[in-house]
């Protein structure tokens, strides 16, 4: 009982996860995926398949199309999805799915396997792409399109990394913005690598006197190799103006943390 009703909460959160990737207003998603994020150790010239399950959580059928494109971050964290353009350490055209075009009745789940075939001469180092899930529009029976048809789309992150690779990366800074009530921590990092590496750590902002002001957890967010970016982080509470001492720590995956120390003023 308590597994079912943890592929319920997993299937909430994919579709949930998929209402935030499309504008708003554009589609609807009433279908999910599990899991919404793969990360695989491949050798070079090896294989590997693994399975993706989706299930229609609508109360009429669905059509879904299943296909594999590049992507990669903008400086803000915001997703770029590039189709078939290739970029470096992207591994599209690595992975085989199937079934690749199907339909679900209501509350039918099905599985889509993938295989990730590494080329022989690849080089160590951490490659991504992702596996897109996005729904055709169908004409009822009897019926037609209308001149707008919504779609909605919900896209698997696949990690392959090949061969033994240290994790690098660096924490460069620390901002806090305010606009209005709304405030937000970001910070700054860089990756030289040849793998993608992701956060886990704390924000600590005390006051003056050493009055613990805040205390912010950084979220689980991918930083990938030869790249730098921003991590968005909003404030639970508002701080109100004057001089607060930052302290950060990270954990990127390497025996020593990431540490930064910064003296922030809000006016």
């Amino acid at each position: 009982m308590r597994c079912r009703f943890t592929s319920w909460l997993r299937f909430l959160l994919a579709v949930v996860l998929a209402v935030w990737l499309c504008p708003p207003l554009r589609a609807q998603i009433y279908f999910g995926i599990t899991p919404i994020r793969l990360e695989l150790k491949v050798g070079p010239g090896s294989q590997k398949t693994e399975v993706i399950y989706v299930r229609n959580n609508s109360p009429r059928p669905v059509r879904l199309k299943v296909y594999t494109e590049n992507w990669t971050l903008k400086e803000d964290g915001s997703r770029n999805f590039l189709g078939n353009q290739p970029t470096a350490f992207a591994c599209r055209d690595w992975i085989r799915v199937n079934p690749f075009d199907f339909r679900l009745q209501p509350g039918e789940m099905k599985s889509v396997r993938f295989t990730v075939s590494v080329p022989g001469d690849t080089q160590p180092g951490g490659y991504h792409a992702g596996i897109s899930f996005e729904q055709v529009p169908e004409a009822p029976p009897g019926g037609r399109l209308g001149q707008v048809a919504f779609t909605g789309k919900i896209v698997a992150a696949v990690y392959v990394l090949v061969g033994k690779v240290e994790i690098e990366g660096s924490l460069t800074d620390l901002v806090v913005d305010s606009a209005g009530d709304f405030q937000t921590a970001r910070l700054k990092l860089s990756n030289p690598g040849r793998t993608h590496f992701r956060l886990k750590g704390e924000i600590r902002l005390t006051a003056a006197g050493g009055r613990k002001a805040l205390s912010l957890e950084v979220p689980d967010e991918p930083v990938l190799p030869g790249s730098e970016r921003w991590v968005i982080i909003p404030l639970k509470e508002k701080l109100g103006p004057g001089s607060y001492k930052a302290e950060v720590k990270l954990d990127i995956g390497r025996e020593e943390l990431l540490a930064l120390e910064k003296d922030i003023t809000v006016r």
